[in-house]
Order: structure tokens, then C-alpha cells, then sequence
């Protein structure tokens, strides 16, 4: 089933809704929930082509938008292949950004393109949609499609199609501000959905003009979690610093600094708590052989020592002491499963560092 997103006044829509393969079973059960919530409440303003039969009987995935106001950005998973049927005769006004993730979409001859355009892992096409087109996927697919107004961005994309590398500066912080929106959606507020949108766009101006404004609101938050989805797929890197970081998003130390002001906690702090993190759930894994020197290297303490006052100012514990007290507990709860405390989400691995 769809969960339906919370309307904020008479004609603001702000939410999320989304569809799961593996909890509503596959094809039409999961695929027709989605695409009815969709254009009960976006289909006036986004409406959708008609999909294959192949799509709609086949689909195998998930598939979540999120909606702020005249904003939407859809992510779909699937592990079988999406493609239109017929795309109508509606008239448009609307720039869509499509962010590949994993395999590839085609996009039959949209009309500033002059071509056929794809969309693989890795990149990102923005364009100014009037018609709909045709496209198809890859049996695996992974992408972002973003629906934004025609009047914010269209000055910036009419015309001339926009293309370039997700992996870009621009493209991550816009990358990572989406997924704190699409983390936060159902708490917010009118007004902080508002601020959201307009931080989306303001994003995706820049991803089109490759420079933000640093003293745009919209920015320093954005940048904080972009620099934290780094760190987090680098904690083991020896070449992890605010400078390194700093360097690979093409601002400032500075800047960067700026941005964790707001925070509880300075981008070496986060980087040295997540450190320790990864040190504690992975000495304390069960059938873990590792060592405290060896946990000490390879999270890039200076030795030892330095490693184990670190951890006992973070979790009041020797990481000796952390493992007992660990081992304790999950026998009192068995035998039910026990849960090892795991800080994090698995870090994003995608992105490497310009050498």
C-alpha cells in the first residue's frame, strides 16, 4: 500500500508516498497504488505517460516521491525494465533533472536534445520539458528524477540541455541536500517545507551554473551533509581531512568550517566520532579478530594509546571493557536476536578522491 503524504494548508502538498515490491508483491499490485497516489496528487500539475503493459505487469522494485509544493523528486529501484507506452499530447512547462544511479534510461529525441539522450550511472541530464517523451530503462535501474517548475530554472535550461557528472561538486550537494529532504519531508512544517523547496531549487541552479552562492542559506546545510556522506565513505581513507573534503566539493576550508558552525560538533569532531564508530562495531563483531593496534591503524590513530583515550572519552569505556559489557548484554537478551549498536547507514562508496 501507498502512504499518502500530509497536506499543509488548502493548496500546499507536501509529503512523501511510495511502494515497495517486496511488501506489496510484484507488477500491478505494486506499480498502479504508486502511479494512482501520484496523480491524485501531482497529476494536475506533472502529468504522467501512459506505461507499457511489460512495466506496469513486471515491475519489481520501489519506487518514492516526495512532494513540496510545485516540486518533486522521484527515486526508482527496480530489477525489471520501465518504459512508456504512449506520452499524450499535454503541454508542459517544466525543467526534469534525471540523476543515474545505477544502470541507464533513454530518453527518446526530447525536443531541445536534437538526439536521443542517455542517462547512465554516473551522470545527469537536465532539460526543459514542453511534450513528453517516450523512454526506456535498463532490466536494472537506479535513478532520481527531479520535476521542478518551469519558471525557476527555465532562463538557465531552454534550449540548451545541461549534462555532467554526478559525481561533480555541484551534483553531490544537491545530491545530499535531497536526501535530507527526503529523510525529514514528513516532519516539516509549512514553512520549513517551503524553505526546502526553495532550497532545491536554488541547488539546482547551481548544479546548472557549476558556483553557489556561500552565503545562500540553502548552502551550508546542504554542504555539511555532502562533506558527511564523504567522510563516511572514506573513514578508512589516510588522505581524510576538512582540507581533503574541502578540495573534492571545491570550496574553502573556511567555508567548510562555516558550514558545521550551526552544528554540535566541528567536521574533525565528526570525522574522529565516526571512526570511532566503525572501530567499536567492527572489534566487537562477532568472530572478530581484530586487534586494538590493529583497529588503532587501520581507522588512522596515531597508535594505540592515542586510540584507546579517544574511545573511552567517546563510550566511558576501554574498548576491552565496551566489548565485555557488549558480550554481557547480549546474553541476558538471548535467545531473542541481539542487536549490535550500529551508529550509521552503510556510507556511499561511489565517489573517489581527484588525484
Amino acid at each position: 500500500m501507498t502512504s499518502r503524504p500530509r497536506l499543509l494548508g488548502p493548496t500546499s502538498k507536501v509529503g512523501t508516498f511510495h511502494v515497495d515490491a517486496d511488501s506489496t508483491g510484484t507488477g500491478r499490485g505494486t506499480w498502479e497504488p504508486f502511479i494512482d497516489t501520484w496523480n491524485d496528487r501531482m497529476g494536475d500539475l506533472y502529468p504522467l505517460p501512459e506505461f507499457s503493459a511489460s512495466t506496469v505487469d513486471g515491475f519489481q522494485g520501489t519506487m518514492r516521491s516526495v512532494t513540496l509544493e510545485d516540486t518533486a523528486v522521484n527515486e526508482i529501484w527496480a530489477s525489471s525494465p520501465v518504459s512508456t507506452q504512449a506520452v499524450g499530447t499535454y503541454e508542459h512547462d517544466q525543467i526534469r533533472l534525471y540523476v543515474g544511479l545505477r544502470g541507464a534510461v533513454a530518453l527518446q529525441d526530447p525536443h531541445d536534445q536534437g538526439g536521443d539522450a542517455y542517462v547512465s550511472a554516473g551522470a545527469y541530464f537536465m532539460h526543459h520539458v514542453v511534450t513528453e517523451n517516450h523512454f526506456h530503462t535498463t532490466p536494472l535501474i537506479g535513478t532520481r528524477i527531479f520535476n521542478f517548475p518551469g519558471d525557476a530554472l527555465r532562463p538557465l535550461v531552454a534550449g540548451k540541455p545541461r549534462t555532467g557528472q554526478a559525481a561533480s561538486p555541484a551534483a553531490q550537494i544537491l545530491m545530499a541536500h535531497t536526501t535530507m529532504v527526503q529523510r525529514t519531508v514528513s516532519d516539516l512544517g509549512p514553512a520549513a517545507a517551503h524553505a526546502a523547496r526553495n532550497a532545491l531549487l536554488e541547488l539546482a541552479k547551481g548544479l546548472v551554473l557549476d558556483h553557489f552562492d556561500d552565503h545562500e542559506p540553502a548552502f551550508s546545510p546542504a554542504l555539511a551533509q555532502a562533506a558527511k556522506d564523504l567522510a563516511d565513505a572514506r573513514l578508512t581513507d589516510a588522505e581524510l581531512s576538512p582540507a581533503t573534503v574541502a578540495a573534492h566539493l571545491h570550496v574553502s576550508v573556511r567555508t567548510l568550517q562555516r558550514a558545521f558552525a550551526s552544528l554540535d560538533e566541528s567536521f574533525s569532531a565528526y570525522i574522529r566520532r565516526r571512526r570511532l564508530e566503525e572501530a567499536a562495531e567492527a572489534l566487537t563483531a562477532s568472530g572478530s579478530r581484530l586487534t586494538v593496534s590493529e583497529a588503532a591503524a587501520r581507522w588512522h590513530f596515531t597508535d594505540s594509546s592515542h586510540f584507546i583515550r579517544a574511545f573511552k572519552k567517546q563510550y566511558h569505556a576501554t574498548p576491552a571493557q565496551f566489548a565485555r559489557r557488549l558480550t554481557g548484554r547480549l546474553s541476558a537478551e538471548r535467545p531473542g536476536p541481539a542487536a549490535r549498536p550500529s551508529p550509521t547507514s552503510p556510507p556511499n562508496t561511489e565517489n573517489s578522491w581527484p588525484r
